[in-house]
């Protein structure tokens, strides 16, 4: 995906004069944009601060630029969680103090990523494509070998097969979302998937969520798989 290679700096000047160009007025792509740098940042896939984007000559004075993009980057708080306002689900304090799902704006309303920090696992791997099936695939690991996958599409969409040892489904609002462990033991993802599953949903109760992600994080045992 042409975004990601944005990110990280890969793409030739050619093509990302071409990009910068096409988010100056496409204001989808450049929250999109925008949500995938700051995911990269929070995940530690990128280094060093996302580069800005230099507009051509004549789309500089454009109400939404896109070098202000760069400056989307939100600052880490708490265990590391986003602060930025739109991009997350709830306010400051209550990421402060417990599991918040982080919200992908470029995504349909709603469409969250839980988590998994208080059971031992980081979310390392984050791809986003809105335009296919799925729409997004986290990738959560733990210092043990273990590993958690998680996707979402829309319901009825046939979602590619993705092989593992226990797994998950479950629908909020038009998506259905996908979590799948690969050797985990089958108490402990239990705990883990109730966990993620709450945390997409509105309304969740946060002491269940962090109860069932403290539970799952004592006496881990690890990953075969």
């Amino acid at each position: 995906m042409r975004l990601n290679a944005l990110v990280d700096g890969e793409l030739p000047p050619a093509d990302s004069a071409e990009l910068a160009a096409r988010l100056a007025v496409d204001r989808d792509l450049a929250r999109a944009y925008a949500t995938l740098a700051q995911l990269k940042a929070t995940v530690g896939e990128i280094d060093e601060t996302v580069p800005a984007i230099v507009l051509p000559p004549g789309r500089r004075r454009m109400g939404w630029r896109v070098p202000a993009i760069a400056a989307c980057v939100a600052v880490l708080i708490g265990l590391g969680v986003l602060a930025g306002s739109e991009f997350l689900s709830g306010n400051q304090d209550e990421v402060a103090e417990g599991p918040t799902a982080i919200t992908l704006a470029a995504l349909p309303a709603g469409t969250s990523i839980p988590r998994l920090d208080a059971a031992g696992l980081k979310l390392v791997g984050l791809a986003i494509d809105p335009g296919k099936v799925p729409l997004f695939t986290a990738t959560y690991r733990g210092p043990h070998g273990c590993r958690l996958d998680l996707r979402a599409w829309h319901i009825g969409a046939a979602a590619p097969a993705l092989i593992g040892t226990s797994r998950q489904r479950w629908q909020i609002g038009d998506l259905t979302y996908e979590l799948v462990a690969h050797g985990m033991p089958s108490w402990r993802f239990a705990l883990i998937a109730d966990a993620a599953e709450q945390q997409t949903r509105l309304n969740a109760n946060p002491d269940r969520i962090a109860w069932r992600l403290r539970q799952a994080a004592i006496g881990a045992p690890p990953c075969l798989g």
